[in-house]
């Protein structure tokens, strides 16, 4: 009888032990597919399960819309919630509403009267509220302005500076901040990244921790962002290089999720980038030889 119990007892513990063992392995395994998800999601060039894929980025017949020589240096592009597209350029403290159909200047009015001269970088709306980047990351607030007027604006410093050369500044409604990218020195170990940083726009403050970090080596080129935008769409964030010639889409977590060259033939210099309440993104491009222009590309359905 106690042979038969000590009989029982071992098939019980090897049953319990094989039975922890396959839960342990289908841990592993699951963490292990994890693993593998999140890397293959850190690609660079298949966009197929993008947003990105969505746009023909290559096509070699895109919609151009030539600008006045007034526009020669635009930088960045905003878009307002009643799709109304405005831009800036760079040296001079003047936003222009352009025609989204013809790139025609609606109006112009200034930041400060004079205007001031910085040298700005970009242009976000939010709240009701434009702000203006300066490349050593300081951040202009103010109003809209009528046809030919000057407007007061706010001045809010940030831990950034030249060196860190700030290019690209978008909206994130998730997190009501402005987000703003790198193109010199990124903060980080390595000096090839890109770091993204966010200011507050609930307590107007800047946080001194990149929100995420792209790395050169998941991008695989020569990458300096010039421009970044949020994609309302998607939820994910897209971002341009002038050095590079690149477009990139990420995530919020600073995931790269796909990646396209931006044809030199089309884009001389890309600059700005925004979208349309539908999807359709617009990209600016300064002036090199023939005039600054609007490179459009609609979603494709």
């Amino acid at each position: 009888m106690l042979i038969k119990y000590k009989l029982i007892l071992s098939v019980l513990i090897v049953l319990i032990f094989c039975s922890c063992s396959k839960d342990q392995t289908s841990k592993v395994k699951s963490s292990s597919d994890k693993e593998i998800k999140e890397e293959k999601l850190r690609t660079s060039g298949n966009i197929s399960n993008s947003e990105l894929s969505k746009y023909d980025i290559g096509s070699i017949n895109p919609r151009i819309i030539e600008l006045s020589k007034e526009l020669k240096e635009i930088s960045g592009l905003t878009m307002t919630p009643d799709g109304r597209l405005f831009a800036q350029q760079d040296e001079d403290g003047i936003v222009y509403q352009l025609n989204t159909e013809t790139g025609e200047v609606i109006k112009r009015f200034y930041l400060g009267e004079p205007p001031l001269r910085k040298d700005f970088e970009d242009i976000a709306f939010a709240n009701n509220k434009f702000y203006m980047l300066h490349s050593n990351g300081d951040i202009y607030e103010f109003s809209e302005g009528n046809n030919g007027e000057g407007v007061n604006y706010k001045l809010y410093k940030t831990d950034l500076s030249k060196e860190n050369d700030v290019e690209g500044m978008c909206f994130d409604p998730e997190t009501n901040s402005l987000l703003l990218i790198t193109k010199g020195k990124s903060g980080t170990n390595d000096s090839d990244d890109k770091a993204v940083y966010s200011f507050s726009l609930s307590d107007m403050k800047f946080n001194p921790e990149p929100g995420f970090v792209l790395k050169r080596s998941e991008i695989k080129n020569y990458f300096n962002p010039s421009g970044i935008e949020y994609n309302h769409l998607s939820g994910t964030f897209f971002v341009i290089a002038a050095n590079g010639n690149e477009i990139v889409e990420v995530s919020k977590e600073g995931i790269v999720l796909g990646n396209e060259k931006l044809p030199g033939k089309i884009h001389a210099q890309p600059e700005g980038i925004t979208f349309l309440q539908d999807g359709t993104m617009y990209i600016s491009n300064e002036s090199k030889k023939d005039h600054a222009n609007l490179v459009i590309y609609p979603l494709i359905k």
